[in-house]
């Protein structure tokens, strides 16, 4: 539990500096476009992901407690429930994460061809390994995930009271986890916009770099 705990807490910072990142350049990017704003629009569907995937966490931790207070469901029926919500947020963040994260992986690894650095060069590995396991992964379990899936909303004609229960509530789970993502990482994303303007910090910059240098070439 306390890894668990733990895990959620790291992706949770990992996600609100992901959307803090695009925030600092939502609006320049736009003015831009291109691969930069592609490169944005990246890292905000992550940081979405992220916080959706630590929400859809804790929402499967507080079902068997809350579920119980509003409604009368058995001990079966809270797992299923738990089970289908717990493989459509997997198939949703999978779905997000492969084509994202391979975007993400592509750019890495040519900005360290293109500037072989130290930071380019673990940054590049990292997204390589993560990469790596994550389409791995994918391939191994969203087959599984997708024929539950299937099997519960589409798997016979005589579905009981308990199974529409289970539906609606799973996607209401689902719903609300993607929802609390959206919501948290477009304000934090927001609120770098707003607090953070790139192009004046690139000016300051060239100023204490670039012009200082050309006065003394100047006076050589």
């Amino acid at each position: 539990m306390f890894f668990m705990f733990l895990l959620l807490v790291v992706n949770f910072v990992i996600s609100w500096s992901n959307a803090a990142s695009v925030g600092r350049f939502w609006s320049e990017s736009k003015a831009v476009g291109g691969s930069f704003r592609t490169q944005v629009l990246a890292g905000y569907i992550m940081a979405i992901i992220g916080f959706t995937m630590v929400y859809g966490c804790i929402l499967l931790l507080l079902l068997p407690s809350v579920l119980p207070a509003f409604m009368e469901v058995s001990a079966d029926t809270i797992m299923a429930i738990e089970q289908l919500s717990a493989d459509m947020l997997y198939v949703l963040i999978v779905l997000a994460i492969i084509p994202t994260g391979f975007y993400i992986w592509f750019k890495s690894v040519a900005n360290f061809f293109q500037c072989k650095t130290l930071p380019n060069g673990l940054v590049a590995g990292w997204n390589s390994i993560a990469q790596y396991r994550n389409t791995v992964n994918a391939c191994r379990e969203l087959p599984s995930a997708l024929g539950r899936i299937a099997s519960s909303l589409f798997g016979g004609k005589g579905k009981k009271k308990s199974d529409t229960v289970v539906i609606v509530a799973a996607i209401f789970v689902l719903i609300l986890a993607l929802g609390s993502g959206y919501f948290t990482a477009s304000a934090i994303m927001k609120h770098a916009d707003r607090e953070y303007d790139a192009i004046t910090v690139a000016e300051r910059y060239i100023q204490r770099t670039v012009r200082p240098r050309r006065r003394r070439v100047v006076h050589r």
